[in-house]
């Protein structure tokens, strides 16, 4: 089982050599902007996505976000503000998610279950 980071970096692609979330050390695809240079991300280039120095502070800044805003969501409702249906097949996201964790879609995310 994964925890909720790391099904969240594998259904961003992160673990995939190459790709954006890989290339940029951001497992969450997080955006650019305030939250992520006060989390330690690079200084902007242009690109939308956040970049960090290394995996981890990608990864912290993940867990810091999911923390700070995400806290008391259940898992699908933190999935459809994380992923939104706008850019994303949410229901597979959804599913993926729970498939990978274990969790329920209702379950309420906790720090303890975010990972």
């Amino acid at each position: 089982m994964l925890t909720l980071l790391e099904a969240i970096a594998r259904q961003e692609g992160f673990y995939v050599p190459g790709t954006l979330a890989n290339r940029r050390n951001n497992p969450g695809n997080i955006d650019e902007g305030r939250f992520a240079q006060t989390h330690g991300a690079l200084p902007p280039d242009g690109n939308r996505f956040a970049a960090w120095p290394t995996s981890e502070a990608g990864f912290a800044a993940m867990r810091a976000l999911l923390t700070d805003d995400y806290l008391g969501l259940t898992l699908a409702a933190a999935l459809d503000k994380w992923a939104p249906p706008i850019e994303n097949d949410v229901n597979a996201y959804l599913a993926d998610v729970v498939k990978w964790t274990g969790m329920e879609a209702n379950e309420v995310l906790t720090q303890q279950n975010i990972g």
